[in-house]
């Protein structure tokens, strides 16, 4: 059944997403550009009418978007059987598979990494409410403080599949996941469709491109395949083993296997001056020359610590699986760059004006657009833009001022409700240069980004015979040696000072070099930079892809396709029936205890059934508020309460609106009876918990 389910959910997805594709082709003739246009359109157009009035559930709008789609699909019938409509429907469900297989496969959503704090974004927006929505970490204050909205996306997928947050999260993630994948394959068949190529070859070049973008390969990836060895199926697996002993060798060989995998996947996003030495340190070295010339020792120069400088590329998320902003980020990326090269002429015929006004107009709707999903990203998004309207204006290539201007107001005003909050409740993050002691090890430094350097030094050769690539390869150089030179000083401090602007930046400049001067290379006319460049982002591809599937195919799959998120806590029967409780229970606040600062599971019970906790991790409150000494008197106050000696205890709690008060496995038994006698007379007990050595289970407010 669940199966079924499955295929009907996506089949109801992709019917909406092809209907809405269809609806706006009459503007937008590319088909892949259209469907990531119209997506963008249909939640900025929402997204902005909610900040007047919440449009709560919205599982009555799936039988009427599928009716638009169905009325879009007759009305369009010619259209519909055409072999490019067909392929390109064909490549966004590929993609769909691919980003989604990776949250199938692995769906838990664990306080381990963001993900427990995307999904609490998410849940900010599940009830529909008039916008800004309540904080759910932090009621009754507003949540207008973050940059979140492809979360509001994924919660507004939800509310119109009828999901939990954790299925919001982990479907949204298969279509935010999917888009820049078709975005780039787009970009791959503008530039190979003119050459003279057979159409398989011109399938190859595009597949490959895809795939270095999709894989999340960079230059540390051959290198770190190259030094260290990998498992040995004899050194686990000896003869004259018996069949048990055997059975039990061969799972430890393929956990040996998928471990060095992530490590290996891990290692090449945070190498660089962080302490993934040590967790690579039991590794079998095999070429120490190598290790030694380009992961040499670096000293520890910020307190004691070395700098930790990591990159995170667009295939690096999909192994990761954080329903992130950086997501989105690289997804407006691909936009515009699919956007730019939709302008450049194949063959020697270029677009229509009318096509190459909604264009611009759509480039500079993606700057406001990245504000509100990606902000750290938004500043290289700009010099993006700019860079293009200085080649466009050296080659006297028409910009329509008109069009250009236009999309980024109309942008703006969209987002304007939004703005009027967000910009009252962040925090300074001034621009300031980089000091001699953080700088990137140069070896490290080059380890990681020599295939943009070769790129970058290609591109410029390129550039006698196409000047735009001088244009990105200008861009590129300048966007790198900018992150060597500034960055953003957010309230991370000492060794982590660098870390949150390279981490956004690197893999957003590393994704546009290897989209952008990857075709163009790829296309070139020089036969021996086409085969160069083929070959660097082979090595690349070829890496990172192996180290993808045996990570995949040696991994553990144990709640594979349990799509809530949850089942690695709920697999227990009385957590999974405290969980069915309070999903069915009506919307209140949840006290739950505070068990660590952050990174734990404070916030599991009431967030996952997308209700609002008193508290929720409170160092990621400090990070987005800045100072914010009530969340610790609350946290202490939390604290004292699960002592059992808060003496106002019914008071405090209905002082903050508490409806519901979990005392979980976590909590200390030997407080329950102190903590009921003290809340019996407004909160009456539900035991979840069979056993009658301990007691689990929710405090429910009375009338």
């Amino acid at each position: 059944m669940f199966a079924i389910y499955l295929i009907f959910t996506i089949a109801f997805l992709w019917f909406c997403l092809a209907g809405a594709t269809l609806a706006i082709h009459r503007w937008c003739p590319h088909f892949l550009l259209a469907k990531s246009v119209s997506v963008v359109f249909f939640v900025l157009s929402l997204f902005f009418v909610e900040h007047f009035v919440g449009l709560g559930a919205l599982n009555w709008g799936l039988p009427l978007f599928m009716a638009i789609a169905a009325w879009f699909f007759w009305k369009k019938i010619e259209i519909v059987k055409s072999r490019e409509f067909i392929v390109a429907e064909i490549i966004f469900l590929a993609a769909f598979i691919y980003a989604f297989l990776w949250r199938f496969t692995f769906p838990s959503i664990t306080p381990s990494s963001e993900r427990m704090t995307d999904l609490f974004f998410i849940t900010n927006y599940m009830q529909g409410a008039t916008l800004p929505a309540v904080d759910n970490w932090n009621p009754p204050h507003l949540f207008d403080y973050y940059y979140a909205f492809q979360h509001y996306g994924a919660a507004l997928l939800g509310r119109i599949l009828n999901l939990s947050p954790g299925a919001s999260y982990n479907y949204g993630f298969g279509l935010l996941g999917a888009l820049p994948i078709t975005l780039v394959v787009f970009v791959g068949q503008r530039m190979f469709a003119g050459l003279g190529f057979k159409y398989y070859q011109k399938i190859g070049l595009a597949a490959l491109l895809t795939c270095a973008v999709a894989f999340g390969g960079n230059g540390l990836s051959p290198l770190l395949r190259l030094v260290y060895d990998s498992p040995n199926y004899s050194t686990f697996v000896k003869a004259g083993m018996n069949e048990n002993a055997k059975a039990q060798a061969i799972q430890r060989f393929h956990s040996a296997q998928a471990n060095q995998s992530r490590d290996l996947i891990i290692g090449a996003a945070r190498f660089i001056g962080s302490d993934r030495d040590k967790d690579m340190k039991d590794r079998t070295i095999s070429n120490k020359a190598l290790a030694s010339a380009f992961f040499p020792d670096t000293k520890p120069v910020i307190q004691g610590k070395k700098m930790v400088l990591p990159s995170e590329n667009l295939g690096y998320q999909y192994f990761l699986g954080d329903y992130h902003p950086t997501l989105g980020g690289f997804f407006l990326l691909a936009l515009a760059l699919a956007l730019l090269f939709s302008l450049q002429p194949i063959g020697g015929v270029r677009e229509s004006e009318a096509w190459s006004k909604r264009a611009q107009a759509g480039l500079t709707l993606c700057v406001p657009l990245m504000l509100i999903t990606n902000t750290w990203t938004m500043p290289l998004l700009v010099v993006l833009i700019a860079a293009w309207m200085a080649y466009r204006l050296l080659s006297k290539l028409p910009i329509y001022w008109a069009w250009l201007i236009g999309g980024g107001v109309a942008g703006s005003f969209l987002i304007y409700p939004f703005m009027a909050g967000f910009l009252t409740s962040t925090l300074p993050t001034p621009v300031v240069s980089v000091s001699d002691e953080m700088r990137t090890p140069w070896p490290r430094f080059l380890a990681l980004q020599w295939p943009v350097i070769l790129l970058i030094a290609f591109g410029f050769w390129e550039g006698r015979a196409r000047k735009i690539a001088w244009m990105f390869s200008a861009l590129w150089l300048v966007l790198l040696a900018a992150s060597e030179l500034i960055y953003i000083d957010d309230p991370t401090a000492a060794h982590f000072s660098r870390t949150n602007t390279v981490m956004k930046w690197w893999g957003w400049i590393q994704m546009g070099a290897f989209v952008s001067l990857g075709a163009l290379l790829m296309s070139s006319s020089t036969k021996w930079l086409r085969y160069i460049t083929l070959m660097v982002l082979f090595v690349i591809t070829a890496t990172a892809g192996f180290e993808l599937q045996r990570y995949w195919r040696h991994s553990g799959k144990f709640y594979a396709g349990d799509l809530d998120g949850h089942h690695w806590y709920t697999n227990n029967a009385t957590n999974r029936q405290m969980f069915e409780y309070l999903e069915a229970a009506e919307y209140g606040i949840v006290l739950e205890p505070v068990l660590d600062n952050a990174y734990s599971n404070t916030s599991i019970y009431g967030i996952f059934n997308g209700k609002p906790v008193l508290l929720g991790w409170p160092s990621h409150l400090r990070t987005w508020h800045g100072n914010v000494p009530r969340t610790w008197i609350l946290k202490e106050q939390i604290d004292r309460f699960y002592k059992g000696e808060k003496e106002d205890a019914l008071a405090w709690l209905k002082s903050h609106d508490v409806e519901y008060v979990v005392f979980s496995p976590r909590s200390d038994n030997a407080k329950f009876d102190v903590i009921n006698d003290q809340i019996k007379e407004g909160f009456a007990w539900h035991e979840f918990e069979h056993s009658r050595q301990r007691h689990t289970g929710i405090w429910v407010k009375v009338d």
